[in-house]
């Protein structure tokens, strides 16, 4: 929390400061943070949260967007990006990774005993939306094990398990569909069109300028579902290759943003086995069951695509009603995106040589 004045800027009061239209100047009465006292790992990203969420909330509360953010909420933030290995923007990784709480501290990590910490405007929309990409996040955890245990069976040609893996792989990414679909029941898209989507947003040209760290302004792209490691994990291990302009180079961009560790466990995951190129190597009529498992993997990476192909043009493109300039949260042309990331996808599936 931070306070000075009578004015209060957390995660309680700023919704409320947004909708009146205070935020801004309670940003610039605050004090100079001491970040220095913050501990490792848990109050690292925690502050990283708060932080990025205020930095996103101060641009866009109102118009015309603010070039710069005060020095006050600048300094603090940027070290604190700096020590989590990350840009000084909200991103994935705090909005679903460090955004949660349950409901029933005893209960299940599942979607309805989940809460979030943190929001913009404190809608019931809002929430949602965070909370069904964190409940995605949950899901899909299980297929990581099975996946790297296949590598290593790979590695070892024993197709019997590498066969067993992907199938708990693929029922895995078929529960993360389900779970996708259920954005639909509390998340109305022209809520998230016009009152969620501009807060997550990134800077665009010529950038924002962190006063007291520097006066170059600097361009960061927003919070967006690309930058959770997740599907780029499936990518890396059942051999996915995003070689399309309009998605390698994005997807590679977007590693940035996510938690060093997760960088560092994706490269070495593209250093290990192409369970698409086991795959290749093993006959169909000999391994019916490694080629089933494996097609089922890529039908479902496959669907999980489409769905959000599907989800933003129902989000964005509708709402946007004919405007070209419409953006995702991250700021790009989603659409060209998310097209060539499933055409990659669907490569996959033909899996002779």
């Amino acid at each position: 929390m931070v306070k000075e004045h009578n004015i209060v800027v957390d995660s309680e009061r700023g919704p409320a400061l947004l909708a009146a239209g205070g935020f801004r100047q309670a940003v610039e009465r605050m004090p100079l943070l001491d970040h220095g006292q913050l501990g490792p790992d848990g109050e690292l990203r925690r502050a990283m949260l708060l932080l990025s969420v205020f930095g996103n909330a101060y641009v866009w509360a109102g118009e015309p967007p603010a070039t710069r953010i005060p020095a006050r909420l600048a300094i603090p933030l940027c070290a604190v990006a700096e020590r989590v290995g990350r840009p000084p923007i909200v991103a994935h990784p705090s909005m679903a990774l460090s955004n949660w709480r349950r409901l029933d501290p005893a209960g299940p990590l599942e979607l309805d005993n989940l809460d979030t910490l943190v929001s913009f405007l404190d809608l019931p929309d809002e929430r949602w939306f965070f909370l069904v990409a964190i409940a995605i996040e949950a899901r899909g955890a299980a297929a990581i094990p099975a996946l790297v245990e296949a590598q290593a069976a790979a590695s070892a040609r024993d197709s019997a398990s590498v066969a067993e893996r992907l199938e708990t792989a693929a029922q895995t990414i078929e529960a993360m569909n389900a779970m996708l679909l259920r954005m639909y029941e509390r998340c109305d898209p022209l809520v998230f069109f016009d009152r969620l989507r501009p807060f997550l947003t990134g800077w665009p040209e010529p950038g924002v300028v962190y006063q007291g760290v520097s006066e170059t302004p600097r361009c960061y792209i927003g919070g967006r579902a690309a930058q959770s490691a997740l599907v780029q994990t499936l990518d890396a291990v059942l051999g996915v290759r995003h070689q399309s302009p309009a998605s390698g180079p994005y997807l590679t961009l977007v590693r940035s943003y996510m938690q060093p560790g997760h960088r560092r466990f994706l490269e070495q995951l593209e250093l290990g086995p192409s369970l698409r190129d086991f795959v290749r190597s093993r006959p169909r009529e000999t391994d019916p069951e490694l080629h089933r498992s494996y097609q089922a993997c890529i039908g479902g990476l496959d669907r999980f695509r489409k769905l959000h192909l599907e989800m933003a043009a129902r989000y964005i493109t509708q709402q946007a009603k004919g405007d070209p300039g419409a953006r995702g949260t991250g700021g790009t042309e989603f659409g060209e995106f998310l097209g060539a990331a499933r055409r990659a996808t669907q490569d996959a599936k033909t899996v002779r040589p």
